[in-house]
């Protein structure tokens, strides 16, 4: 069975097959607004179980682990919510962080999300794999959560 190396999802063939399959997810996703809506969560999802390549800055590290962590408790968005991105864009030095072995991303993977038949259905399944992928982070979710208090609070300080 042919495996991505960084999230181990199955029947993509490589990182490159990986990537063409996110590529073909985001597609569907901008072309129905029913899919879209899970568009902000499944690209964090997707950066959490692919850091090598889409955390590689400590800033871009803060930025998918805050947006999931807001979505995970917040709830979720179909952007960046404000305060974050105001966060996320502002001058600061971020902490840098270390991602889960390989093979340790979480046990859903973009390979689960592709299968749904229905945005109700694709909608369940994202969820499951974002909580999956959220789950494999767990050592930095209280940091997560103090870049996002912090996030708001700057908001409201600025507002």
């Amino acid at each position: 069975m042919f495996t991505c190396p960084l999230c181990s999802a199955t029947l993509v063939g490589d990182i490159d097959g990986c990537r063409a399959l996110f590529d073909a997810l985001a597609s569907k996703e901008f072309s129905d607004p029913n899919y879209f809506r899970m568009h902000r969560l499944s690209v964090d999802a997707y950066c959490l179980q692919h850091p090598e390549q889409y955390m590689v800055s400590s800033k871009s590290a803060a930025a998918h682990l805050a947006a999931m962590c807001w979505s995970m408790e917040r709830g979720l968005s179909l952007h960046m919510p404000k305060p974050l991105k105001l966060w996320v864009d502002g001058p600061r030095e971020y902490i840098r962080v270390l991602p889960p072995p390989f093979r340790e991303r979480g046990n859903i993977t973009i390979s689960d999300a592709f299968k749904a038949t229905s945005p109700e259905d694709y909608e369940v399944i994202v969820w499951d794999w974002a909580k999956s992928a959220w789950n494999a982070w767990s050592n930095y979710w209280d940091l997560a959560r103090s870049w996002v208090q912090e996030a708001i609070s700057e908001y409201e300080t600025k507002c």
